[in-house]
This record gives C-alpha cells, sequence and structure tokens, in this order.
C-alpha cells in the first residue's frame, strides 16, 4: 500500500524527534511502502529505516511559486469562506486576514505539488498527516481531485488548541474537519476538543497515544541528600520554564539540607532568557546548582536517563498533547510531575509523580517536589511511573495498533 507520510520537516531538523521511534515501525510493516513528505528541507537529513524513502517536492518552491499560489488565494472561495468565519467570529483583523490568506495559498501549493507527485508515482493510497494543519488541508484537496484514496491525520497540541495561537485563530481548520476519514487524537480530552470547538464528527475520530520505548534499564536515584531534576523542552512561552526557576528557588530555599540539581534539555528561542533568568534568580542559593544542554538528539536524551541519576521530571507547560518527553522519562522509571492540561492526566497522577492543578503557582510546584522527591514512598512512585508506560504508552503496541487502523482505511473501499 502507498502510503505518503506528510511532516513539518521530519527527516530533517528541526523538531519531530519522536516521529523516529514510530517511523522503524512502517519500515517494518510488509505491506506499507512509505515515502516521507516534507515540507521544509533544510541542511542533512537524519537517518531513516531502510524501506522508507524521501521525495522533497512539497519543499521544492520558490519565490515566484509562492507568489503566485498567494495570487491565487486571494481569488479563491476557501479564502473567501475563511473570511466570512473571521467576520461572524469577530476575528477579522489585519493579522487574521494575512493568516488566512498564507495558509489558503500553502494548501493550493502544496495540493498541487501532491498532484504531480501522483501523476509521476501513482495514486496515493493513505496521506498520512502528521499534523492536523495545512499539509493535510492539501491533502483533502488533493483527495477531493482525485490523486488521493483516503487521508487521515493525528491532532496533538499545537495544531489542536486554538488557545495555543496568536489571536486564539487556527486558519481553515473548520472548513476541513468534516472530510477526514479518520483523525487519530492523543486522549479522550483531545478528541473532546475537536467535537466541541470545530464541529468533528465523532464516527471519524480514533483515540490513538503516542508510544515510547521501554528503557532497557532503570534510572538510578541520587545519594541521600541529593536531588536531580531534569526537564526537556523547547523554549517557548507555553511551556512556562519560569515557574521552574521560580519553583527551584522555592523549594532549595526551604530545603536548605538536600543539594539540588536542575538539568534543561532543549533549544528554543527563549533559551537565553531563561538561562539568564535562571542565573539571575538563583544565585546565592549555595545548595542549587543548574545546567542548560540545549538541544541533544532524541537517543541522547534517552541514554542520559541511564547514565545519570534523575529523581523527578518537571514540566510546567500550560498546553500538552500528551508529552512525549514525560512519557520516555517515566520509561526510565523517573516519576514526573506535571499540569493537569491536555492529555495530561491520562499518564501523570500521583501514583507516579504529582498531577498540579493546570496553572500552578511556583509553591504549589515546589511542594509537589518536596513531595514526590522527599517523602516515603518515592521508590514506589519510580516503579510506578515505568508501569504506567508498560501498560498503556508502549510503542511496540501502541505504533503496531495505530499502523494497523491506517492500513484497514486504505484497504476500505473508496
Amino acid at each position: 500500500m502507498k502510503i505518503a507520510m506528510l511532516t513539518n520537516a521530519y527527516p530533517y531538523y528541526p523538531g519531530e524527534q519522536f516521529i523516529e521511534d514510530e517511523i522503524a515501525f512502517w519500515a517494518d510493516d510488509p505491506f506499507a511502502s512509505v515515502t516521507l513528505l516534507p515540507a521544509v528541507a533544510a541542511g542533512e537529513p537524519r537517518s531513516i529505516p531502510d524501506g522508507v524513502s524521501i521525495d522533497l517536492c512539497l519543499a521544492s518552491g520558490t519565490r515566484i511559486d509562492r507568489f503566485w499560489f498567494m495570487l491565487l488565494a486571494m481569488f479563491s472561495s476557501m479564502f473567501r469562506h475563511e473570511l466570512i468565519y473571521l467576520w461572524r467570529s469577530r476575528k477579522m483583523g489585519i493579522y487574521t486576514t494575512l493568516r488566512a490568506m498564507l495558509h489558503t495559498s500553502k494548501v493550493l501549493e502544496q495540493a498541487e505539488r501532491l498532484e504531480q507527485y501522483a501523476k509521476a508515482s501513482g495514486k496515493i493510497d493513505v496521506a498520512y498527516c502528521y499534523w492536523n494543519e495545512a499539509q493535510s488541508y492539501a491533502a483533502l484537496l488533493a483527495k477531493a481531485r482525485g490523486s488521493v484514496r483516503k487521508v487521515v491525520s493525528r491532532a496533538h497540541g499545537f495544531d489542536l488548541y486554538e488557545t495555543r495561537r496568536k489571536h486564539e485563530y487556527m486558519p481553515l481548520k473548520r472548513q476541513f474537519i468534516h472530510a477526514y476519514d479518520r483523525i487519530f487524537t492523543l486522549s479522550d480530552e483531545g478528541k473532546a476538543y475537536l467535537e466541541d470547538t470545530y464541529g468533528a464528527p465523532p464516527e471519524k475520530m480514533k483515540i490513538s497515544p503516542l508510544g515510547v520505548p521501554l528503557a532497557n534499564a532503570l534510572s538510578r536515584p541520587s545519594p541521600a541528600g541529593s536531588l536531580h531534576v531534569a526537564s526537556v523542552s523547547f523554549c517557548v512561552p507555553v511551556k512556562r520554564l519560569d515557574r521552574i526557576v521560580e519553583a527551584l528557588s522555592l523549594f532549595a530555599r526551604q530545603h536548605g539540607q538536600i543539594k539540588t540539581t536542575w538539568t534543561h534539555i532543549g533549544g528554543g528561542p527563549l533559551f537565553d532568557e531563561i538561562r539568564k533568568l535562571a542565573e539571575t534568580r538563583l544565585a546565592g542559593i549555595s545548595n542549587l546548582s543548574f545546567e542548560f544542554l540545549g538541544e541533544l538528539p532524541n537517543q541522547a536524551v534517552k541514554t542520559y536517563y541511564l547514565d545519570t541519576p534523575v529523581d523527578l521530571f518537571m514540566n510546567t507547560s500550560e498546553s500538552e498533547g500528551m508529552g512525549v518527553s514525560i512519557m520516555e522519562a517515566m520509561s526510565a522509571g523517573v516519576p514526573a510531575l506535571a499540569p493537569d492540561v491536555g492529555g495530561v492526566s491520562s499518564l501523570v497522577s500521583n501514583e507516579c509523580g504529582a498531577l498540579l492543578s493546570p496553572c500552578p503557582s511556583s509553591q504549589e510546584i515546589a511542594d509537589a517536589i518536596g513531595r514526590v522527591a522527599l517523602e516515603d514512598g518515592r521508590n514506589a512512585l519510580r516503579m510506578n511511573a515505568r508501569k504506567v508506560i508498560e501498560a498503556r504508552f508502549s510503542s511496540n503496541r501502541n505504533y503496531t495498533d495505530f499502523i494497523s487502523n491506517v492500513l484497514a482505511i486504505g484497504s476500505a473501499p473508496e
């Protein structure tokens, strides 16, 4: 079966590192012939398994092409319908209008390139869109024109929650939400949000969590009197990394007898700002040290938990689909602390860490650090963290089931 997997950049950098776990299962399936179609391709790609190919048709546009499709967008019915929605929802403005036009042009351009790809390589059986964004709308347009048989899409967080977007605006989604053959959400909460916010038909949705490999060993706890806290995230406002800084300041001052270390992994636009904040706010606290390791390859992050004692994983995001970085830590037996946002509550609980309120104060986070890391039962929390991944978030089971579902959709009559 011919599968076109539409990504933002994978296998090119940056981001989408979690596809690295899933793609191996696609490569091993004897019934799937997978081609990766990234929208952006810069630099050298990451290695991919044998049996998976890459086509750069979606990433080959020129400035002249973009200008041409902007002109087409201005006179398209898609753009007109979006302007009507913006007017009725009272979201009309210069920014939202420009975003609508830009997205419309992207959809028109990528749909044409998908049609060209299908003419050259054969009709696409399933367009699997890793994000529920412009590429997936282009695939639906190509389907309507006869170049694609079926279109399925995942929906994570940034491509799902309008609150994560400027002016709380997600262009074009309502125009296309009924046309998918299947939308796979990560949790019940994500499914409900798609239904309530965009009117997605429930019969076309299915819950399919991401997964991570089970670590071959468990992370070691720190020696008595020491505490090592880790966080892994892109440094952007939605991750609220300043909350970690303030919470650790409170915790370290309240527990002067505990030698506390914080390690953050991940780059991003706020990397320098957060590091400077830590240098300012945590200066002079003799029992607290920190390090910012920047961006690391996905496998290096997994190895880090096995090579370095880690006692607690911290996430303070205001919006989260599920949190694969949390899963990776828990797979190695590291208890997790995270707010009750998105689908996090199906992963984190007080039995394997600490589930915080959706908008926790620095003091609430500091108190939770103490409960998880210092009170009796912390060894049980480590074992329970691993058991949660074994039971519900193993990549072996989740990706095998997901691929079976996608292939079944592709095999069904049109």
